[in-house]
């Protein structure tokens, strides 16, 4: 059973700090937790890492926040795009009951404040209004966390959380309601969903219900405690050994770079094949954020598609271009040097 902790929060920052360099899965400058602790639990999630007690014995509801939001928004870009998608669902049960989510969005709806809310949640339906007339000013976007399309694997990996199927349906009424929506196949976990049967079986149901990109990431196994829990996980799914990841991790916490570079490629192979973007496309933010943050996004998309494609230096290149031009320390000469010059000149209104 969770619990919940209403509370009070003091006079402090909100939002994380402004990014020293911009997302390029969630395009944000910034992050936030609505709630701290998640009800949902998923063994596989980050949010275990950060927390001394359980990630879901208890959900501290914070109701005081959406009024120190707004205070804070006042010193925050509107160029600026903030992501809801930290260690915590914003529409995990506790939402039914506090309605902070709703509250927050009512603050980016007057501020018109851009966003993006990563969420498992059929409750984000309630407040499709809201993010129409956040899109409609600036930009919303709504992602769903989706590992795999096997019912049975679904429920051993996150077993409180909507089944596929609706998490899908969900997707399909905010699309419908005009909102851009994208997958997240995160994490991708070795033996378990990075088989291209179920990567070909997602990306088939993504492309099926018309989302507009997916993005991908890896299992991240930081510390002890977490690989206890991985192993449990993976025992639940298929009763693998406690030292089947040795080959994959080899110590570290992130499978080895060439699994992740053979993964990659495969992956990208598929969304290509299925019509997937397997970033946010431009056109979703195009004019709708800082020139800069538009400009840096464009170089580091297009690093990860020169890195998967063996050009290594293009893919240095751009991502160094990246944090210049997000820096706002880039000069038009530098960025002659990108195949992307006459583009990033016109969301830059650079002279020649």
């Amino acid at each position: 059973m969770t619990y919940y902790l209403p509370e009070n929060l003091p006079s402090g920052p909100i939002l994380s700090s402004r990014r020293p360099t911009i997302n390029e899965f969630f395009l944000s400058s910034y992050t936030m937790n609505i709630y701290l602790g998640c009800e949902m639990g998923c063994p596989y999630c980050d949010g275990w890492v950060y927390s001394s007690r359980p990630l879901n014995e208890t959900v501290r509801v914070p109701l005081n926040l959406p009024q120190l939001l707004a205070e804070e928004l006042q010193t925050v870009s509107r160029g600026d795009l903030i992501a809801i998608t930290a260690l915590s669902d914003p529409y995990q049960p506790a939402e039914q009951s506090y309605r902070i989510t709703r509250q927050v969005l009512q603050v980016l709806a007057d501020a018109g404040q851009p966003c993006l809310i990563l969420t498992k949640g059929l409750g984000v339906l309630e407040d499709i209004p809201l993010l129409q007339r956040i899109n409609e000013q600036s930009l919303a976007i709504v992602m769903t966390t989706l590992l795999t399309m096997d019912r049975y694997a679904a429920e051993r990996l996150e077993s409180k959380s909507p089944a596929p199927a609706l998490r899908l349906e969900m997707l399909t009424a905010l699309k419908r309601a005009g909102i851009p929506v994208g997958v997240a196949m995160v994490p991708v976990i070795p033996y378990v969903n990075d088989t291209n049967t179920a990567s070909r079986a997602l990306f088939r149901a993504c492309a099926e219900v018309g989302v507009d990109f997916v993005i991908w990431d890896y299992l991240h196994v930081p510390n002890e405690r977490h690989r206890m829990r991985v192993d449990e996980m993976l025992i639940r799914v298929a009763a693998y050994p406690s030292n089947f990841y040795r080959d994959v991790f080899q110590g570290q916490p992130l499978p080895t770079a060439n699994y992740r570079a053979e993964r990659d490629a495969e992956l990208l192979v598929r969304c290509d094949g299925f019509g997937l973007d397997p970033r946010v496309p431009h056109r979703l933010f195009a004019g709708r954020l800082d020139p800069k943050n538009e400009a840096a996004l464009l170089l580091k998309h297009t690093a990860f598609r020169d890195t998967i494609n063996g050009r290594a230096h293009m893919a240095a290149l751009h991502r160094d271009l990246a944090e210049r031009v997000y820096g706002g320390e880039v000069r038009a000469e530098q960025l002659r040097l990108s195949p992307l010059w006459l583009t990033l000149k016109q969301v830059l209104t650079m002279e020649e």
